[in-house]
């Protein structure tokens, strides 16, 4: 600026409130220039900041207006849920004194994490994959920059993931005598060192701790050298030294036999067992670790082994009006949790366009079955007693959500627009109040619709005599006209009654 008693320069003033900057500058000195770097921030912190010019004869002028600015993060973290792992990934970033690495912080309460980072070194690239989880519990990362000078950047933002708890996994690696289930290390054989082995191409591993650790039994007949191995309601039969197994009866022919290890443990080939029992198993060859799948509760109603990644992300995902009330479904990769009716929820895997799950309701459990339409609006479902057969199953169908009237919505990120005025609409005039962004509007004879207003949507609730439900107006036309739709929480707004409405000069 200029004055004539000329400008000797400009103080900052800083606060966390709004107005809340005291007469003590940033600096101690008046800054020459017209512009300010200030380093000394938190992340995830927002600043108000004013300037007032410092005049020639040392007085202060007025100060200018007050900016807001929040400091964001500079790594955005994201998480995906897989079967037995979670994978974080974030983005790159730039600094003058360079990027080693990164650290992963995981915790098991929201901002828990300590100072110890879940490995030794800095992560070179920009993911981790984190196999070190239990089903059923909820974990919360962060992830920090290692520069340069190895001092450590500010955190990411942080996020929490709910481990599914339908599939367990276990961990072998050849060589190794410790395993890997569902998050914690375990010995394979305790005190003996007993490890997978490689043998003709085939993994080999004293099977009793994998199956002990799935909830199955192992039990040894050391007349007949014959081992019975039990697992979700299926019986494998094993002989030392034979290549003929049965299963549950059926005869069948494996190409390496049972046999005694240097420890006196009885080793077994893996694959072939597992699979029979109806887990999958996936091998990592360059690590050449195996990693078991399986059912956690054999008295549930999932497939046996979980199905392949989805392509369709969260197309589950939504509010559904069913024949059972409103359903709200949340979905991360192919796992679905939902709730309705209260206290009542659903947990469920996706495989292709179905869904099976498990539903509880008032302490009471069955099984559900939802097939999604090819238009991904509609699915047909059923439910059901476990035990019971699932033809004689209750229909489940349900349609989603949708808003036709959201197209109106201006796509803007901040500013309100002004619904004060008379207006002549399809339900009757209507006189509406705005005081910022808080409205109240009477209508009819004594209906009354109190709400707030973001962009040019007002959403609020009405009551007309003993009715009462949700209202949406949009402002259209240089806010000359309006179109809204209102209707009870239990319908979905694609029934709702629509109304539209022109400005009275």
């Amino acid at each position: 600026i200029t004055d004539s008693k000329g400008v000797n320069g400009y103080y900052v003033y800083r606060a966390t409130t709004p107005g809340g900057q005291t007469s003590t500058p940033e600096t101690d000195f008046w800054i020459r220039g017209t512009s300010y770097v200030d380093t000394k921030i938190t992340s995830g912190t927002t600043y108000y900041y004013i300037v007032r010019p410092v005049l020639g004869d040392n007085s202060f002028g007025t100060a200018s207006n007050e900016v807001g600015v929040s400091y964001q993060r500079a790594i955005t973290l994201k998480a995906t849920l897989n079967t037995g792992n979670v994978t974080l990934e974030w983005n790159a970033i730039t600094d003058s004194r360079g990027i080693n690495g990164y650290y992963v912080y995981k915790a098991t309460t929201a901002g828990g994490q300590s100072s110890l980072p879940e490995t030794d070194f800095w992560i070179k690239g920009t993911s981790y994959v984190d196999t070190k989880v239990a089903p059923g519990t909820t974990y919360y990362y962060i992830v920090k920059p290692v520069y340069g000078d190895r001092s450590i950047g500010m955190p990411s933002n942080e996020v929490a993931v709910s481990c599914q708890k339908i599939y367990g996994t276990i961990q072998l690696t050849v060589g190794n005598a410790i395993m890997l289930v569902n998050g914690k290390l375990m010995e394979i054989d305790p005190g003996r060192g007993t490890a997978p082995v490689l043998k003709d191409a085939r993994t080999m591993l004293p099977i009793r701790a994998v199956i002990e650790a799935m909830g199955g039994t192992v039990d040894f007949i050391s007349g007949e050298q014959k081992l019975i191995i039990r697992w979700n309601g299926k019986t494998v039969y094993m002989w030392i030294g034979k290549t003929t197994i049965t299963v549950d009866g059926v005869n069948k022919t494996i190409d390496v036999a049972p046999y005694y290890s240097d420890t006196g443990r009885t080793l077994v080939p893996m694959r072939f067992v597992l699979e029979n029992l109806g887990c999958a198993i996936d091998w990592d060859g360059n690590t050449q670790t195996a990693i078991i799948t399986y059912l956690l509760n054999s008295g549930t109603y999932y497939p046996p082994t979980p199905p392949e990644t989805t392509t369709t992300a969260g197309i589950w995902a939504g509010v559904w009006y069913t024949s059972l009330g409103k359903l709200t479904i949340n979905q991360n990769g192919i796992y679905i949790t939902g709730s309705y009716g209260g206290s009542k929820t659903i947990e469920g895997v996706i495989s292709g366009n179905t869904v099976y799950g498990v539903y509880t309701d008032r302490g009471c459990m069955g099984g559900f079955e939802f097939q999604i339409a090819s238009d991904g609006q509609r699915f047909d479902g059923c439910y059901g007693s476990i035990e019971k057969q699932k033809r004689h199953w209750c229909e489940w169908d349900g349609k989603r959500e949708s808003d036709p009237l959201f197209k109106y919505l201006k796509q803007v990120s901040s500013g309100i627009d002004d619904f004060s005025g008379i207006w002549d609409t399809d339900i009757g005039r209507m006189h509406i109040t705005q005081n910022g962004s808080s409205v109240t509007a009477t209508y009819k004879d004594n209906g009354v619709i109190r709400g707030t207003v973001s962009s040019n949507k007002l959403t609020g609730t009405f009551q007309l005599g003993k009715a009462t439900g949700t209202i949406e107006i949009y402002l259209l036309d240089g806010n000359r006209k309006l179109i809204g739709h209102f209707g009870s929480n239990d319908t979905a707004r694609q029934d709702w009654r629509e109304f539209d409405g022109e400005k009275e000069n």
